[in-house]
């Protein structure tokens, strides 16, 4: 939880790097008492917008908004409430004891009128819609794409940052980190600012100009280590609400930028490259199955492959009805396209 808001290290062993997709029990010289070093990698334009949208989501991590528009593998969780615990801590040991009602509730019964359906929705998504803002404005700046002159300087992207103190700030993702500019809104100037702050994360960098959201992003951090640890990221297998309730429209500039950008038939973390489904699910069913550990290795891989197709399927699916996508027989019937 102290690393979250990092995206781009490795991992080193005895000064070797480590395979990200290696388990543990696969590494070599690995055994009790070994030391595992993080080290902080230089950024590429891929990594820095990973990045970037990686501290976008962090902000939004606690809101239900993405789960009810079914947006990035968010989904509702009850979970929480169930087992009623918070990180393991019994919620009961604070409650007084209820007096016992063996009544059934006055919406099922005769004549009740319409049935809520408030009882459908997590109970505790009342209190969580309730933002907790830690800016008010975070998107990649009008100033991109950095001129040729300021890439050979090492200039990868540009961000565009409001703080709560109604401050504005531009800043560059570099190799090494990022550190603010003297940009405007109206002037280009890529210098580094006075003071010059240059931090390898994101997050750093907002807690040192901006004290309102070292103090919000505290907060929200707490709240999310409320939730148990298979509730704060996307699941594989997404699921989609048919009730949603009328939640505040909200600024997000990240949410806009993907309104106008086709990915149909690519993925996120690898640009522009298509991925042939066919051959991957073959090559997943004649993986080896003759061990456990095989058997479970060959599962997990259908399950990650099948479970991204079906993610793809879904968005071209939506492409389709949104009109996005031109038919093949565009002069036919639009009922024979």
């Amino acid at each position: 939880e102290e690393t979250l808001h990092r995206t781009c290290f490795t991992l080193q062993l005895d000064n070797t790097v480590l395979d990200n997709y290696t388990e543990l029990k696969n590494i070599p010289n690995l055994k009790e008492g070994s030391i595992l070093r993080v080290v902080e990698e230089p950024y590429t334009m891929r990594e820095a917008r990973i990045h970037v949208r990686h501290v976008r989501d962090l902000l939004k991590s606690i809101e239900l908004t993405d789960a009810y528009n079914g947006i990035d593998g968010a989904s509702l969780s009850f979970l929480n409430y169930i087992l009623q615990s918070d990180n393991g801590h019994d919620k009961k040991k604070n409650r007084t004891e209820p007096s016992l009602d063996y009544l059934p509730p006055s919406y099922v019964l005769p004549n009740s009128g319409e049935v809520p359906l408030t009882y459908l929705h997590p109970p505790m998504a009342k209190d969580n819609n309730k933002p907790l803002q830690c800016l008010k404005v975070l998107t990649t700046s009008g100033w991109n794409p950095p001129p040729g002159h300021r890439k050979l300087r090492g200039d990868l992207l540009y961000v565009h940052v409001v703080t709560l103190e109604d401050k504005r700030f531009h800043i560059t993702a570099s190799p090494r980190g990022f550190f603010l500019n003297k940009c405007t809104d109206d002037v280009f100037n890529p210098e580094a600012a006075e003071p010059n702050y240059l931090n390898h994360s994101l997050i750093d960098l907002l807690n040192s100009i901006s004290p309102l959201f070292k103090k919000n992003f505290a907060i929200l951090h707490k709240k999310r280590q409320l939730r148990l640890p298979i509730e704060r990221v996307p699941t594989p297998y997404q699921l989609y609400s048919w009730i949603s309730p009328h939640l505040d429209h909200t600024i997000d500039a990240f949410r806009a930028e993907e309104m106008f950008t086709s990915k149909l038939g690519y993925e996120e973390y690898i640009p522009g490259q298509s991925r042939e489904w066919n051959e991957e699910l073959q090559a997943t069913r004649e993986l080896p199955r003759d061990t456990i550990m095989n058997r479970i290795n060959r599962e997990r891989a259908i399950f990650k492959v099948n479970s991204d197709f079906v993610a793809a399927a879904t968005r071209g699916a939506v492409a389709v009805v949104d009109g996005n996508v031109m038919p093949i027989n565009p002069g036919a019937d639009s009922k024979m396209q």
